[in-house]
């Protein structure tokens, strides 16, 4: 999902043009907030949204292509087991933070964690789009452009392999072109909306009992059933997709960030 479109790496204005990630972050907290004991540490929005954009996994990838990605793509029906062990991790990691009262580590472990479940509800993420592009990319080392690495260029062994290659992965109807699409039109739905339009209702007893490996799972079953991927690639953006990402996909994906952050707050002796 898109985090930023920044064009330097460096650049202040990360994620707001798009940010996805961050007005998803920022709905969710203002749901955490309301139910949180008084008592109970969270970083605050400014300080989770600075690991969001380059300074997030999307930034990462920027910044080092190929090197220690972290993969958010899951197949509901073959799961690996992968992703959940990775928000599994960052949830350790968050409530070490939060029993140190470590706001900053706190503030990078909720970004990456959100993260992480964002693109793992999100039917684009649903595709197996990385094996696809290791067998696109016949030539493993990346393409360089004056020494400099770039990533999404799919080397052949040949010139006319890289061009066929390129075309299937970044091509009208590519797999690439259609992950980009799908996502560029959930961002643009979800710009048109005030925030009230996608806040799901969550019940004080799910804050009680929030578990982590049950959240995730439960709005992925939600969002899967709808096989929403499936159609976009049949009959491109429309109404009915546009319903389901108002009434469900947004809905869900936010309700998975609370629950998994309020998992991930210690208890209490």
């Amino acid at each position: 999902m898109y985090s930023t479109l920044a064009i330097k790496t460096n650049s202040k204005k990360s994620g707001r043009i798009i940010g996805t990630h961050q007005k998803l972050d920022k709905i969710a907290l203002k749901i955490l907030r309301k139910h949180l004991p008084e008592d109970a540490d969270f970083p605050d929005i400014k300080m989770i949204l600075n690991f969001e954009g380059m300074g997030g996994p999307d930034g990462l990838k920027r910044k080092s292509p190929g090197v220690d990605e972290p993969m958010h793509f899951i197949l509901p029906d073959h799961d690996d087991g992968k992703l959940i062990k990775m928000i599994e991790d960052h949830q350790y990691n968050l409530k070490r933070a939060l029993k140190k009262k470590d706001m900053v580590r706190a503030a990078f472990e909720a970004a990456w964690m959100a993260h992480a479940v964002t693109d793992g509800l999100t039917p684009a993420h649903h595709f197996p789009l990385v094996e696809t592009q290791k067998e696109l990319m016949t030539e493993k080392d990346f393409v360089k452009i004056f020494g400099v690495p770039i990533k999404g260029i799919m080397h052949g062994h040949s010139a006319p392999e890289t061009l066929r290659n390129n075309w299937l992965y970044w091509g009208a109807n590519g797999y690439m072109s259609k992950h980009v699409a799908f996502e560029y039109g959930v961002a643009i739905t979800l710009n048109g909306l005030h925030s009230i339009h996608v806040t799901p209702k969550i019940e004080d007893s799910e804050f009680e009992n929030a578990e982590l490996h049950k959240a995730f799972y439960d709005s992925l079953e939600k969002i899967s059933a709808l096989d929403m991927y499936t159609k976009f690639r049949q009959n491109g953006w429309n109404t009915e997709l546009a319903f389901e990402t108002k009434n469900i996909l947004l809905p869900e994906i936010i309700r998975a960030i609370v629950l998994t952050w309020a998992s991930s707050i210690p208890e209490k002796k």
